[in-house]
């Protein structure tokens, strides 16, 4: 069976510092990268001038006001023809190889439809915070209260994407997290033990920033309204968080992340894209 292709969709507004990082880890990979479309919110940063740099290698790319986030990944997934689809924010990053063990991963898996892989967390300066390995996405997992995959380390087959409706445009946050909750139970999803994504946590990110915190409020309350097999349902939560640290356990997962955080932290990332 043929390797899959892969387009990558990065959204971007007013991330000029970090945007060039963030290219310059996809453009290091372009070769595994079928369509890479940069949809730009109309920045005035300085964003618009770093992405005119990369111009040559990008399949798509335009700076004009949209609707926000959400909105900026429906009109690139729609562009998008490859057979994995995956978006990655303009303050994150891939790490070396990524997209190829993806590609690979999903050749010798045809019946998976989505794979996270292990996640580095970055601060505003680029060096390593943790290092995350957690459980995956899993309907299973999900229906016991668990459900934290990282959206950078994340990709899924286009075809799934399509049958689920993609994106709500109206989740501005939460937008991740609600197409989990539809893939999820026809994905027969797996987890890829490998580093793959780059997350950044900074003040000006919307899960850190104070000026969000209404809109999550909101937006969780209306994943607790359309999902309930997946959440609030405290006794089956428990009966999850017993078995999900037990099996970290036994399986090694969670002494591996934390002797590779002891390791790393405070390491530049840049670094990273040297030894791996």
């Amino acid at each position: 069976m043929p390797i899959p292709t892969v387009s990558i969709v990065m959204p971007s507004f007013n991330q000029a510092r970090f945007l060039g990082e963030a290219l310059e880890s996809l453009i290091a990979q372009r070769d595994q990268i079928h369509e890479l479309i940069i949809m730009d919110g109309g920045s005035t940063d300085g964003s618009k001038e770093i992405i005119q740099e990369y111009q040559s290698e990008l399949t798509h790319w335009q700076s004009e006001k949209d609707d926000g986030q959400s909105d900026a990944i429906i009109r690139g997934f729609k562009r998008a023809t490859g057979d994995i689809l995956a978006w990655v924010n303009s303050d994150d990053a891939l790490l070396p190889d990524a997209v190829q063990s993806m590609r690979e991963a999903f050749g010798a898996n045809p019946d998976t439809g989505m794979i996270e892989g292990d996640t580095i967390i970055i601060d505003q300066d680029s060096r390593v915070v943790r290092c995350d390995r957690r459980a995956g996405p899993s309907h299973r997992w999900a229906r016991f209260g668990y459900m934290r995959a990282h959206q950078p380390s994340t990709f899924f087959r286009r075809s799934l994407y399509e049958s689920v409706g993609g994106i709500d445009q109206s989740m501005h946050c939460t937008m991740d997290t609600d197409l989990w909750y539809k893939m999820l139970p026809n994905a027969n999803a797996l987890r890829l033990e490998e580093f793959i994504g780059v997350h950044r946590i900074h003040t000006d990110a919307k899960g850190e920033n104070e000026g969000w915190k209404e809109q999550y409020t909101t937006e969780r309350a209306i994943l607790d309204e359309r999902y309930p097999h997946y959440r609030n349902n405290p006794i089956r939560y428990q009966l999850g968080r017993v078995a999900f640290y037990a099996t970290q356990f036994f399986n090694g997962r969670s002494r591996r992340a934390k002797k590779e955080t002891a390791l790393l932290r405070g390491q530049e990332i840049t670094g990273l894209f040297d030894k791996q």
